[in-house]
């Protein structure tokens, strides 16, 4: 029974853990990256031989957009950007394609930055991808390869918004006998102006200070300026030296009293500051000898009365 409950309880910890693992990664993913997948219905011209063809192919798309969540300005960073056709008839081909051709995109990407004194360097490359069998004329084109963009934004942007808009497809034949290699447009795309998915898939990328990020920047807590010891600046003290030294005293004409009373030895005795110690002494004795002669008188007078 006790064991039992253990067990659930431990089960519960381990369940709720994980729970709280998988929102930490969630929430993670969300600020490192942003990602917009959207539908969008495109309006395509084939061409032939180089040439435009007068209809139109409209089929619908879907462009997948992924950038870093923060930028640093004046720090390169990328975004990525794939068209994938909803349909495999979206992109017959003109014309037949050989084994060895390559495939070629070229992707219109807008960076719309704030402030608008702000601006953002965007390079936008034209990936390839090798067409491993021929394709012959009228059947589906196939993948396509996914772009990847490099954006710098300028000092003094604070927000880039990348909206992708229209794409052109091109096919670069090699080179068969004493002609050389060359490309030739296939496709040019452009945006439907009609319908209910004419909106491009876009991502809102925030610019930070070097040194910054933004989630920090406004809970950022100062450091304070440490108190410097007063322990470290006290000079040490010196080792003290005692030196002991006699003195001797030596006679001098001031050790002894200036004036002494009349007849007396220059011992210091007898000052004229005040009475002799002799005189305590005579009125001392006379005293006693006045109590005495007192005390005589009435032990004689209470024999007397007595009788």
């Amino acid at each position: 029974m006790l064991k039992s409950k253990a067990r659930r309880r431990i089960a519960t910890k381990a369940a709720a853990g994980v729970a709280s693992a998988a929102v930490l990664v969630g929430a993670f993913s969300a600020v490192s990256a942003l990602a917009d997948s959207k539908s969008v219905t495109y309006s395509c011209t084939p061409y032939e031989d180089g040439a435009p063809l007068d209809t139109p192919v409209i089929h619908d798309f879907t462009v997948n957009l992924q950038a870093a969540g923060t930028a640093t300005v004046g720090t390169q960073f990328t975004a990525t950007l794939s068209i994938a056709a909803d349909t495999a008839s979206a992109f017959p081909v003109p014309d037949d394609i050989p084994t060895g051709a390559w495939i070629q995109v070229q992707p219109s990407v807008v960076a719309s930055v704030s402030p608008t004194t702000a601006t953002a360097n965007v390079s936008t490359p034209s990936p390839s991808a090798s067409v491993a069998a021929s394709i012959a004329k009228g059947s589906p084109l196939g993948a396509l390869p996914t772009a990847t963009l490099t954006i710098t934004p300028s000092t003094g942007a604070s927000s880039i918004v990348l909206t992708a808009k229209d794409f052109k497809l091109n096919v670069l034949k090699p080179a068969t006998g004493e002609a050389t290699a060359s490309a030739a447009p296939l496709y040019s795309c452009v945006v439907a102006t009609t319908g209910t998915k004419t909106v491009p898939a876009g991502a809102t990328i925030a610019v930070v200070t070097a040194g910054a990020s933004a989630s920090s920047s406004s809970s950022t807590t100062p450091t304070p300026t440490p108190t410097p010891s007063t322990s470290a600046s006290s000079p040490t003290p010196l080792p003290t030296h005692t030196v002991y030294k006699t003195v001797t005293a030596k006679p001098s004409k001031d050790t002894q009293v200036k004036k002494t009373p009349g007849g007396g030895a220059a011992t210091g005795g007898g000052a004229d500051a005040g009475p002799d110690g002799r005189m305590f002494v005579l009125t001392g004795t006379a005293l006693v000898l006045a109590a005495a002669t007192g005390g005589l008188m009435l032990r004689s007078r209470r024999r007397a009365a007595q009788r």
